[in-house]
């Protein structure tokens, strides 16, 4: 901007004139490299902001679930887990993939675009409201008509209800600014972070509140309706931008859909393979010992809930940004980004293992114990959902079809060998198949990158000696939490 007015002001030629000749004639790879230098710095500085921001979200989380779970029985957790999964499934049956289409696209920055859009979003959280509607509506007749396993979650008299009302939240998101799709855009995740953590808190707060006074899932259901509905004010009060108006614009509309399209069929496979256990279990296995599940597996979740948030936050947009400006340099950034992850999930993995009883005895009273050997065995999830994550690459390469094939063939993974383990082995059989069901997918994801020139086998060996470290660092932090783990069971006394 200084230069573009310095023909105007005269007082200021002078100076400019008279810089040194050193700095008039610097290298011209120093020119080049500063832009390069800003893109990195903003990486670091969004994967800052994703991680702290995450971190402390999880914090929260774990020191509600330390109240919640000395308020509500396990039961709870289960019900509240089926109705989740229902409205989770819908949304992502029925997705276009709004955001990502939106922060890889040339036309992202367009107000018609943006409009356009938020139009779609809005009739998207319309849609999975009215479709969980229609669930809800149809367990209470199967319900009605003894159509459910006696014992199971489905047949709990308050589910439909709980489906009903819960999924409203669908409806408010809907109408969160594209603010945040603009803001993700750019990699300025400060303002995103704050608004995440305000909704956690005040979602959490409610949680508490109506669960000490009603003693039920409600609680559950009024805070997730809290914090959709603060995410979704904040949106527009936090973050810099041009509102948002109703509008469709053909073309902006054809270029969502376009990208949409294989997010949708992506996103189809997604739901088979991420909501396979809950919807197969809860068929099988009565709310409380779903509860069970469902604590272990959040458990072990946080660490694949960080690894994605940071992911699509920060290395799909920086990866598209690359792809866009210099996609010769793709493939050596893609390993730059990938190497923490899989150190960090490899060692968790071993980590985990080794700690899984002792850290359900410090976190939880008796009645949750057997989510202990759960966690254990859900530990070797990390070993391959890490490649889950790292999968969503190709969202940044345009090639959305080849996330569709590896999340196809997750789900039909899940569907083959859950009931084989349930069948052979019960419950504890079920788990074992959901923590492996991971590995054709990770093979299919090879078979991709060695087409694509992203694949290096020796790395891929040598990552997995973090294991064995994870394992000792585990054993000793298991010695030092001891004495820690009986205290639970002494207050239950």
């Amino acid at each position: 901007m200084s230069r573009a007015l310095a023909p105007a002001a005269a007082p200021t030629e002078p100076a400019e004139r008279a810089e040194p000749q050193a700095q008039a004639t610097a290298p011209k790879e120093d020119v080049a490299r500063s832009p390069v230098k800003r893109f990195r710095l903003s990486v670091l500085r969004a994967a800052g902001w994703s991680i702290g921001g995450y971190v402390c979200i999880q914090l929260l989380r774990i020191s509600s679930s330390l109240v919640l779970t000395r308020l509500l029985v396990p039961e709870m957790f289960g019900l509240m887990a089926v109705a989740t999964m229902v409205q989770v499934a819908v949304a992502m049956l029925s997705d276009l993939g709004l955001r990502p289409a939106a922060i890889q696209s040339p036309l992202g920055d367009q107000r018609n675009y943006l409009d356009s859009a938020w139009t779609l979003q809005f009739l998207h959280g319309l849609l999975i409201w009215a479709a969980c509607l229609c669930v809800g509506y149809l367990i209470s007749v199967a319900q009605s008509q003894d159509l459910m396993a006696a014992g199971s979650v489905y047949n709990e008299s308050a589910l439909p209800a709980v489906i009903a009302v819960s999924s409203f939240s669908s409806v408010i998101a809907g109408l969160q600014s594209t603010k945040v799709i603009t803001a993700y855009r750019r990699l300025e995740l400060g303002r995103l972070t704050a608004i995440e953590l305000v909704a956690q808190c005040a979602g959490l707060g409610v949680a508490v509140v109506l669960a000490v006074q009603t003693r039920s899932v409600w609680s559950f259901v009024f805070a997730t309706l809290c914090s959709a509905a603060v995410t979704t004010a904040l949106s527009f009060l936090w973050l810099s931008g041009r509102g948002n108006r109703f509008r469709l614009d053909r073309d902006c509309v054809r270029d969502l859909i376009r990208f949409g399209k294989w997010v949708m069929l992506s996103s189809t496979f997604t739901v088979v393979a991420s909501n396979g256990d809950r919807i197969l279990l809860a068929g099988w296995v009565g709310p409380a010992t779903l509860g069970l599940y469902i604590l272990s597996f959040n458990l072990v979740s946080m660490l694949e809930g960080a690894g994605s948030r940071l992911f699509h936050s920060v290395a799909v947009p920086a990866l598209s940004q690359i792809r866009r400006e210099s996609p010769e340099g793709l493939a050596q950034a893609y390993w730059r980004l990938r190497l923490p992850f899989d150190v960090i999930f490899v060692t968790a993995a071993g980590a985990i293992f080794a700690t899984g009883d002792v850290l359900v005895a410090v976190l939880y009273d008796s009645r949750y114990e057997a989510a202990g050997s759960m966690l254990k065995i859900l530990s070797f999830s990390l070993l391959f959902s890490r490649f889950g994550i790292l999968a969503n690459v190709y969202f940044a390469m345009g090639e959305p079809r080849i996330l569709t094939a590896f999340n196809f063939v997750r789900g039909l993974s899940i569907f083959l060998l859950l009931p084989i383990g349930y069948l052979l082995f019960d419950v504890i059989g079920a788990v074992w198949a959901v923590a492996l069901h991971g590995a054709p997918s990770f093979l299919l994801l090879l078979f991709f990158q060695v087409r694509h020139r992203l694949n290096n086998l020796k790395l891929e060996l040598l990552v997995l000696l973090a294991w064995p470290l994870g394992y000792v660092a585990g054993l000793l932090a298991e010695w030092m939490l001891s004495p820690v783990a009986i205290l639970p069971q002494l207050a239950d006394r």
